[in-house]
């Protein structure tokens, strides 16, 4: 089974967790560049769930919890 990243668009808002540039805390985080922010403000997107290696990285830094790991 492959572990990827799975976001909460619900509880996903860049503009909380960086009030300033509405950067994304969990893409900056992403150290395989797999989560992408296409703008200010919006929420990542996973760009490979099979290329995703569930490290986590991205869930400890998403201030919201709006990112966890799954089995898929």
């Amino acid at each position: 089974m492959n572990k990827y990243a799975n976001i909460d668009f619900e509880r996903c808002s860049p503009y909380v967790c960086d009030g300033r540039d509405g950067l994304c805390a969990a893409v900056r985080a992403c150290t395989h560049k797999l989560l992408e922010q296409e703008e200010p403000g919006d929420p990542p997107m996973l760009l490979s769930i099979r290329m995703c290696v569930g490290c986590g990285s991205c869930v400890a830094a998403c201030p919201l919890g709006a990112i966890e790991i799954k089995n898929g």
